[in-house]
């Protein structure tokens, strides 16, 4: 308690200690990022694979059973794993044992090594690289809806919601802007059985041949006195011309495919619908960084909106903020301002009223000290001003 009492005894250091702590605390509150919950790691892991075309048996024989087998026998600290397996999409939810973030991070990249591997040596080829997310507080609650309206389905109104998708997401602050109503483009083969049965092939056999044709394929490296260059072989194209080409082998020859079916290019089959005021629409739910501040993350994206919308009589396509997670956060810091602000002023008159001014004005002070000193601790710790602090 020495440095107490030399403390209170020199009172020029006492009042610049005093002083400093109000000024960092000042400069640590405008600093400190504003969120409506306080980061959270739940230690979750979701891996979600695709298997297009596939049935839900299949998926679960030919993805989830190889990855489960693979996290059980060579993942430690799993606490459960719990998957679901339906056409074309196998999705796994793995729950760690409580760990420090250090082991948790270890977990985590021995997770990501043993998908991956099981994805090069086990799963189908076409099957696509698994998708692996860490969910907590920040990416597993939405900060913001917006709406993508436009006046037709067309590719047109497609690739715009598919721009604006990736321009969001290329915002400071934003982990992922997921799409609900955007489906991708498809091309659609309607072979004829009769031309099929005359030339002695079965759908599986059309099947086949487009499958082979219809990938990209990396064939090898080439050296040159450049330095080494990766071939690969393109095989996948969105124009039907290109796909009508195929040669498909029958028993009376080789054909073209166009010959023996329609081919379109169309869209997946949806299986959710939107409409916004009558329109066509498309949403984006947007999730946030960790430590990212909620309040300038949803003031970029309404100059986006409205820098965005300044070209819908162009395009016909106009963006909606349809869902703002931030009101809460905004009314919990006015709240707190407002009471401080309230307290204050009430400390002061009581204690003017029975103690005099100066002795008001000296307990006063003590409130914003306090504040200041709380920031200053919340900062040192890694906290963020959430509606829980």
């Amino acid at each position: 308690m020495n440095w107490y009492r030399s403390l209170i005894s020199n009172h020029v250091l006492a009042n610049l200690a005093f002083v400093l702590v109000l000024v960092i605390g000042g400069i640590v509150f405008m600093m400190l990022p504003r969120e409506q919950n306080p980061e959270v790691n739940f230690n979750w892991i979701n891996i979600v694979t695709v298997l297009p075309g596939a049935s839900a048996i299949d998926v679960e024989k030919r993805i989830t059973d190889p990855i489960e087998e693979a996290l059980n026998s060579r993942v430690d600290d799993i606490d459960f794993v719990n998957s679901t397996s339906r056409e074309s999409v196998s999705t796994i939810l793995v729950r760690f044992n409580q760990l420090s973030e250090r082991e948790f991070d270890k977990r985590v990249a021995d997770l990501r090594r043993e998908v991956q591997n099981v994805y090069t040596d086990r799963l189908p080829e076409e099957a696509d690289d698994p998708f692996i997310i860490e969910i907590t507080s920040s990416n597993g609650f939405p900060t913001a809806t917006l709406v993508v309206a436009g006046l037709g389905t067309d590719e047109g109104f497609r690739r715009a919601a598919r721009n604006i998708r990736d321009e969001i997401e290329r915002l400071d602050g934003v982990n992922s802007a997921d799409t609900i109503g955007l489906y991708e483009p498809e091309l659609h083969v309607e072979f004829y059985p009769e031309r099929l049965a005359g030339l002695g092939i079965s759908p599986g056999d059309i099947a086949d041949t487009v499958r082979s044709y219809f990938r990209d394929v990396s064939i090898g490296d080439l050296e040159t006195i450049n330095g080494k260059w990766v071939i690969r072989l393109q095989g996948t194209n969105k124009d039907p011309s290109v796909l009508s080409d195929y040669p498909i082998v029958t028993a009376q020859g080789v054909v073209q495919l166009s010959s023996l079916a329609d081919i379109t290019l169309t869209t997946e089959e949806p299986n959710e619908l939107l409409r916004f005021r009558g329109q066509p629409a498309v949403s984006l739910t947007v999730t946030k960084n960790a430590g990212t501040n909620t309040l300038e993350l949803m003031e970029n994206l309404r100059s986006y909106v409205d820098q965005r919308n300044q070209r819908t009589e162009s395009t016909g396509i106009s963006l909606h903020l349809i869902d703002d997670q931030t009101v809460s956060t905004r009314e919990a810091l006015s709240l707190m301002q407002n009471n401080a602000m309230i307290g204050l002023v009430l400390v002061l008159f009581v204690t003017w009223l029975f103690l005099g001014g100066r002795i008001s004005l000296f307990t006063s002070i003590g409130i914003p000290f306090t504040l200041a000193g709380t920031f200053i601790a919340l900062h040192l710790m890694g906290i963020t001003s959430n509606n829980m602090v």
